[in-house]
């Protein structure tokens, strides 16, 4: 997570969500707010003696995320807003650790421009320098090499985010800069730009499971504004990530039935809400895990377990734009199955 940003971060439980999930079951896999992650001290301290205070104009938040430190089993995520400034120093030093990452920058322009970025970042991977203008994810082999990273320009809001499902012991190891290799692209095949449909959706056994999904999104009614906004599906090797924006809209039935797998997911509803109260009100989205019904007014991130039933799914209704994101983890092969599972595999 880059250092240095002139925001502090918001306060951990400082924004709970409004909903009718409090006390029950599975209200531990919804997270709401940002809480620092623990690092081992002997890390903390090596980075604490290489940070650096930049000049910068910076205004960020330090949104929300999830880590095994919230809940164990639970991937890494953590989401940033940069909301407006600019910076002249790097707010990270050049580094691996021993887990593949992704990273994200995400627009906000709306639907007259989907892809822009709203600014300027400069970003460092495998030595090479990539200057960003439009919105990407970033897919980090453990083992490569990447920053520093400077936030050169914000104009208009820009979500930020790092993640890791593999990510254990956390271990973060330094290495000494060099810009030898600036202009070259071995690296510029780790990044995406695009929804590349090739896995949309993804692979499924069952050709009945996916027209059930079609029929539901037909019969929702829906008068939902979206676009497709990125995904890894073009990087080998990058696990499942699927992201679009919903602008405004409802549904009046819900879609994606309920269903379970052998492998995690994250569910992400962001909220566009602004930089005065980036936990506003969103709109309202139902939301069912394990048979019990969670209405989400707010943004979260929702971590679903390995063969925990999850869905039905209805955005009842969209007032601010919300960044919906699908993530796999533990996907093998791009297989997305709708199977439940025996009764004695559910919590």
């Amino acid at each position: 997570m880059p250092q240095g940003l002139t925001s502090e971060p918001e306060a951990a439980g400082g924004a709970p969500q409004n909903n009718k999930s409090s006390g029950q079951k599975y209200a531990r896999y919804f997270f709401y707010d940002f809480k620092a992650p623990e690092i081992p001290p002997e890390v903390a301290k090596k980075m604490e003696g290489t940070r650096k205070k930049p000049a910068s104009t910076i205004e960020a938040t330090r949104f929300i995320n999830m880590d095994p430190t919230r809940l164990e089993g639970a991937p890494y995520m953590d989401f940033v807003w940069l909301w407006k400034g600019s910076s002249k120093e790097y707010a990270e030093s050049e580094h691996v650790h021993n887990f593949d990452e992704f990273i994200g920058f995400l627009g906000t322009k709306g639907p007259q421009d989907p892809d822009s970025l709203g600014g300027e970042i400069e970003l460092w991977l495998g030595g090479e320098k990539y200057m960003l203008t439009r919105s990407c994810l970033i897919f980090v082999p453990k083992g490569v090499k990447h920053c520093p990273i400077r936030f050169t320009r914000i104009d208009a809001p820009i979500l930020f985010f790092t993640g890791s499902f593999e990510l254990g012991e956390y271990k973060r190891t330094p290495t000494e800069f060099t810009d030898r290799k600036a202009a070259e692209r071995n690296y510029a095949k780790y990044f995406s730009y695009i929804v590349d449909p090739k896995k949309i959706p993804p692979k499924d056994d069952s050709a009945q499971a996916m027209r059930k999904m079609e029929e539901a999104r037909q019969e929702s009614g829906s008068t939902i504004e979206a676009s497709g906004l990125l995904n890894l599906n073009s990087i080998e090797g990058a696990p499942y990530i699927q992201f679009a924006w919903l602008y405004k809209g409802s549904e009046k039935k819900p879609t994606h039935p309920e269903h379970a797998h052998n492998w995690g997911e994250v569910f992400g509803y962001i909220g566009f809400a602004g930089q005065e109260d980036p936990y506003g009100p969103m709109g309202e989205v139902e939301f069912w895990v394990g048979g019990e019904k969670h209405v989400l007014t707010k943004s979260c991130l929702a971590w679903m377990p390995p063969n925990l039933p999850h869905c039905p799914v209805r955005f009842a209704r969209i007032d601010k734009p919300i960044l919906w994101f699908t993530l796999g983890v533990g996907m093998k092969g791009g297989k997305y199955d709708f199977s439940k599972p025996p009764a004695d595999k559910i919590e």
